[in-house]
């Protein structure tokens, strides 16, 4: 790295002062160069200027978010004044990190495609804060300019401890880690200790680690399915590793048993694609079918398959169709069956004209379903 003094600004809410002062003691070194107002502004200094001097100099600003900081006029200035910068310079300059009960719905739109960790506002959380920092400023040396992407991974001990030894097939262990992580919820909802745990599929590890992460988070979304979030299921559904990819698609199955509302269609429609991994799709394909009986839009999404221009996923969607044929005939569209069985007839593609032609008697004798039973 190099020798010069990396220029830290710490922006945060005089409410978390306490907290900004354990991160700058944390901090502390010949490499760093540390600005924090208790320390740079006096007493008579023109808090503007100072202000100003300390946010055009600095390297990186770690962004300690609350709702105290959320709310705070001066740390808004201060951060949209960073956000300014990086547009301009086409570098990452603020480390954002959650250090209360806020959620990630409630950040401000410019950090709605960041990766933001969650830190406790204690020592734990400071040394959290500290390694990514030096990460960040590493990664900065190399060359490496971009947006923090999840590669950038936050450890958190006490899950350490709690997913050790989790492997594959540990189901009972997973939900006994579950059980552990649900009982930090507060009174809100809002759990902290399962924000850490995501950050683990981010984890270097792509083995054990890895594996023992999301099985324990499958258990936890078990257990509690009011933890999840859209904002979740998006940041695993686009996840480069298929083994994320698969547990979201997992959690969507699990969650179209018991919760069918709080499965999100617009993320399985990209999990269940026909070029997807196959751990992927095919859970993702079995939970949009299983939701078809009650949201029956979700087959057009198959309907729509059949006429795609790739003979596999026209073959895709009609292994699919034929399957809910299979169990639950009366709520498929009949014409609609008929309609894609000739034109697969006049363009000659065999595979997907066998599937529908061994479903679509099933749907013809199956009984009428209507999905409202009463009403006007």
């Amino acid at each position: 790295m190099d020798t010069k003094r990396s220029r830290v600004f710490i922006s945060h809410s005089s409410q978390d002062k306490a907290f900004a002062r354990v991160v700058a003691n944390v901090l502390q070194g010949p490499e760093m160069s540390l600005w924090i107002d208790s320390e740079q502004i006096a007493t008579g200094d023109d808090i503007i200027d100072q202000l100003g001097q300390g946010l055009q100099s600095m390297d990186l600003l770690v962004f300690l978010i609350s709702r105290a900081s959320l709310s705070s006029g001066w740390v808004g200035i201060e951060v949209k004044y960073a956000i300014k910068r990086e547009i301009e310079e086409k570098r990452v300059l603020v480390l954002p990190f959650i250090i209360d009960g806020t959620h990630r719905d409630e950040l401000p739109w410019f950090f709605a495609n960041r990766n933001v960790s969650k830190v406790t506002p204690d020592a734990e959380g400071a040394k959290a804060v500290a390694n990514s920092l030096r990460q960040a400023l590493a990664q900065r040396a190399e060359g490496i300019t971009g947006y923090p992407s999840h590669k950038q991974f936050v450890g958190d001990p006490r899950i350490d401890k709690l997913i050790k030894g989790i492997a594959v097939g540990h189901n009972a262990a997973a939900e006994t880690a579950a059980i552990e992580i649900l009982k930090a919820t507060d009174k809100h909802g809002r759990n902290a200790l399962f924000e850490a745990l995501l950050n683990y599929q981010d984890h270097p590890d792509t083995g054990e680690v890895l594996w023992a992460a999301l099985i324990t988070i499958e258990s936890c979304i078990q257990l509690a399915p009011w933890l999840i979030d859209h904002a979740i299921l998006t940041r695993m559904g686009k996840h480069e590793n298929f083994a994320v990819r698969s547990s979201a698609a997992v959690i969507c199955m699990e969650l179209a048993q018991s919760a069918p509302d709080h499965v999100p269609t617009d993320i399985l429609i990209e999990l269940s694609r026909y070029d997807e991994d196959w751990y992927v799709e095919s859970a993702a394909n079995a939970a949009l079918k299983s939701i078809a009986r009650f949201q029956p839009a979700v087959l057009r999404i198959f309907y729509q398959r059949l006429y795609s221009k790739e003979v596999d996923e026209r073959a895709h969607a009609a292994y699919a169709l034929a399957e809910i044929a299979e169990k639950e005939p009366e709520i498929l569209d009949c014409h609609e069956l008929e309609c894609a069985v000739t034109i697969l007839r006049r363009i000659k593609d065999k595979e997907a004209l066998s599937h529908l032609e061994k479903a679509l008697p099933k749907v013809q004798n199956a009984k009428c379903y209507f999905r409202y039973k009463y009403g006007m």
